[in-house]
């Protein structure tokens, strides 16, 4: 019988770069002797000892190969191989190779957005964290480039420096003053988006085999980040009041640890969208504090709140050392990867150091685009729209769900602002195996799996509303009816 096997990206090279591969196999063992005849190279990467080892998962059909009462693929279509859900880790080489490599760790957010760029059939995508098409024509970035480059020619397309345009650090640290943190210029770096901000956290501050206390479910690519590291990561519950600050201090209890870093997103958290609550920073504070660690703050939605009232950031409360990290992303145009970090200058100083070895410094040009957006003085009327256009999107969505998964057992939460929400599959049912059928209906999302390393989140998923329109909420909410119908 002939099986179609389906690579994700990172395992492709090992297979001449093809996407798919088709066997005449009848079991997984079969499928596996295969692979090693006549893909070494990829057998180098998925096989250890003859079998798929833990460092990949394996769907047949959509559903987890681990959790089959037999290997047997009679009947069965897909089998499809991915890095595992720890972070996305692709398998180590063999072991001459590994004397030179270390294992090296990703995001498989990342890689279900491949996954939704592939599909040839209309797909309403719930899987992306990326402002709608409809935000971004709001900026009016034809007009900012243009300006810009006939203003300042050649001069905007130079090499800049590292620490950032002197003038947008001084716009970011003037936004920060306004929310209640003591900032100045020379306490800001400006990062290429979020995420370099977080992996120059990590190489400033920590060393191999340093603890990481994390929320569980997190933003996958920084879980991925600490890993890089060489940390190790201490995944404590989130709840409708943000990670459990509680349970947290109970675990370094129970486990003996000394946290080096504290590592939340604090307001409409990525992947849950729940805000921690000002007990639980001022708890917070106080646990980092008397284990002498730091807290990274990363606050990408904060200004996306669209019911309630703001709750002051770590970084205005005190009582520890806290690093704070921001994008334009969510708020501008997050093609220019324009982010930035709030620290100590003496900090600042070393991050600078870091990131001299990576890029020397952010795009001169997406700086100074975001720069001319800033001097036009409609940051804050623009931010009024976005709030607007996505209260209308999360009310659809609220309503969608409630309209049609009523009777399911289906859950979700009810975030106050922000791109998520948290949505739970009655217990035993696999997200991945959904996301099988939802795909063949034409919906996506990403797996709650993707956003821990040992923690559980199998039967939940991340619904993001920020990208479809409001008629598309609606429809794509009744084909992911119609996908869980067929796989109850």
């Amino acid at each position: 019988m002939s099986i179609t096997v389906r690579l994700a990206a990172p395992l492709r090279a090992a297979a001449g770069g093809n996407t798919t591969l088709s066997f005449d196999v009848t079991d997984l063992p079969q499928l596996a002797r295969e692979i090693a005849d006549r893909y070494p190279e990829l057998a180098a990467r998925v096989l250890r000892d003859g079998e798929f080892g833990r460092f990949v998962n394996v769907f047949v059909d959509g559903e987890d190969a681990r959790f089959l009462a037999a290997s047997d693929l009679q009947g069965k279509r897909t089998v499809e191989i991915l890095p595992a859900m720890s972070g996305g880790a692709v398998a180590p080489l063999p072991e001459r190779a590994r004397r030179d490599e270390h294992e090296v760790f990703g995001s498989f957010i990342d890689e279900t957005i491949g996954i939704v760029a592939r599909q040839t059939r209309d797909t309403v995508s719930f899987a992306v964290g990326s402002p709608s098409r409809e935000a971004l024509d709001l900026v009016g970035a034809d007009d900012l480039v243009a300006t810009v480059i006939r203003r300042e020619g050649a001069k905007a397309l130079g090499y800049g420096i590292t620490e950032g345009e002197p003038e947008l650090r001084d716009v970011i640290a003037s936004a920060a003053r306004d929310r209640g943190v003591a900032a100045d210029a020379s306490e800001v770096l400006v990062s290429a988006g979020a995420l370099q901000a977080i992996d120059l956290a990590c190489r400033v501050y920590l060393r191999p085999g340093d603890v990481v206390v994390a929320e569980s479910p997190a933003f996958a690519n920084a879980l991925s980040a600490f890993r890089n590291h060489g940390a190790r990561v201490l995944e404590v519950p989130v709840d409708r009041e943000g990670l459990d600050v509680a349970e947290a201090a109970r675990r370094i209890r129970k486990l003996g640890v000394s946290p080096r870093m504290f590592f939340v997103v604090p307001n409409f958290q990525n992947p849950t969208g729940e805000t921690l609550s000002l007990q639980r920073r001022e708890d917070l504070l106080a646990l980092a504090a008397s284990h002498d660690a730091l807290v990274v703050e990363d606050d990408p939605y904060g200004l996306l709140r669209y019911r309630g009232k703001d709750v002051p950031s770590l970084a205005a409360l005190g009582g520890a050392e806290v690093v704070s990290i921001g994008t334009f992303s969510k708020t501008f145009l997050p093609g220019l990867r324009v982010g930035w970090v709030i620290a100590h200058s003496e900090v600042i100083a070393r991050m600078s150091r870091a990131k001299q070895t990576m890029d020397s410094s952010t795009g001169t040009l997406a700086q100074r685009i975001v720069l001319e957006f800033h001097r036009r003085g409609g940051a804050d009327a623009h931010i009024g729209r976005l709030r607007e256009l996505y209260r209308e999107k999360q009310d659809r969505a609220r309503a969608a769900l409630a309209r049609e998964l009523a009777g399911t057992g289906i859950s979700w939460n009810d975030p106050d602002g922000g791109f998520y929400f948290w949505v739970r599959l009655p217990a035993g049912v696999s997200a991945r195996a959904l996301l099988e059928v939802a795909l063949e209906e034409g919906v996506a999302f990403v797996p709650g799996d993707a956003f821990a390393i040992d923690a559980d989140h199998r039967s939940a998923l991340r619904f993001s509303i920020s990208a479809p329109t409001p008629d598309r909420i609606d429809e794509g909410v009744r084909r992911l009816r119609r996908a869980f119908d067929r796989l109850a």
